[in-house]
């Protein structure tokens, strides 16, 4: 930005509270130690309220310094929604955009969006967070993102459903792979293969243990990791089978690298996608063209996946 609206004293508390310390904060900002402890103390005197925890080794931020954060964090971002909206009166395409996604995209539509703006918009700067459902949705009511695109979005009062998709759980093969012949299966024909699983604390694989935690109990994963990648190049080598939604996988269906299965099983109910914003704010040219490109793409690498037509936006 040409100019700062974020008061100082809010970027030095926000400092601390990612660096963990005075002196990590003054070398990441090139500021004096004693400045920002000065400036530190004094909104504490204001406040009448500790902002920080003083440990033996750092600072851990109090429940008034969290909310001080997030306020530092809203502040920034609606000064850049102001900045957009500008250059925007001013006849120019720029402009920055809040992202949240989960990591399950980061390799098909988010490289494929980040492709896009480079090619299309330039000018339009993209700062993406990867954060979980959850995390997403306190993010963007919160204001500090400005658009959310999520698995099983937790619905919050204030927010507009731009568009979302039920997606279909399934398992994960490599071509090779004694499974691969197969139209569809169940969890019991997958029951005794080797198996690579997300982390337990992943949302998918938190709503399978919930539905059938027999499944894992009588197959413990060889491999379990809060790494999409890692255990897709797993896969990709033939020996192991994975229980994911497609979302997972969609560009390496696209190219032929891996299999998808639909699970046959009754009562497994199918998770979305959706990209969601914020209705108390009004959203910018940029934010707006950022959303229309997820949906679009998403929908494309669906519609290739399955072999079938695109559905409609919003469907």
């Amino acid at each position: 930005m040409n100019f700062h609206l974020v008061p100082r004293p809010l970027l030095y508390v926000e400092a601390v509270a990612e660096h963990g310390s005075v002196q990590a904060a003054s070398r990441a900002l090139g500021i004096a130690a004693s400045a920002i402890d000065r400036h530190i103390k004094s909104l504490e005197e204001a406040n009448r309220a500790p902002l920080f925890e003083r440990l033996p080794r750092g600072m851990r931020p109090t429940a008034a310094g969290e909310a001080m954060v997030v306020m530092t964090r809203r502040w920034r971002s609606d000064a850049e929604r102001l900045e957009t909206d500008l250059q925007e009166m001013r006849g120019q395409e720029r402009g920055s955009v809040r992202l949240a996604a989960m990591d399950s995209l980061a390799n098909g539509v988010l490289s494929d969006l980040h492709a896009w703006l480079r090619d299309e918009h330039p000018h339009i700067r993209l700062t993406l967070d990867i954060l979980a459902p959850t995390e997403a949705a306190r993010e963007l009511d919160e204001g500090t993102v400005e658009v959310a695109m999520a698995f099983n979005m937790p619905r919050l009062r204030h927010q507009h459903v731009v568009w979302t998709e039920k997606l279909r759980f399934g398992c994960i093969v490599a071509p090779g792979h004694p499974l691969a012949d197969s139209a569809e299966t169940s969890l019991a024909r997958v029951s005794g293969h080797p198996l690579v699983s997300q982390s337990a604390i992943l949302p998918t694989r938190q709503y399978l243990d919930n539905r059938y935690a027999w499944f894992f109990a009588e197959n413990a994963p060889v491999l379990a990791s809060n790494s999409l990648q890692l255990l897709k190049g797993a896969l990709r080598q033939g020996e192991v089978a994975m229980i994911t939604s497609e979302l997972d996988v969609l560009p390496e269906l696209a190219r032929g690298e891996l299999l998808f299965l639909p699970l046959k099983d009754k009562g497994l109910a199918s998770p979305t996608i959706s990209v969601v914003i914020d209705a108390r704010r009004p959203l910018s040219r940029a934010a707006r063209l950022v959303s229309e490109c997820l949906v679009s793409r998403t929908q494309t690498l669906l519609a290739e996946a399955r072999g079938t037509p695109l559905s409609p936006a919003g469907s």
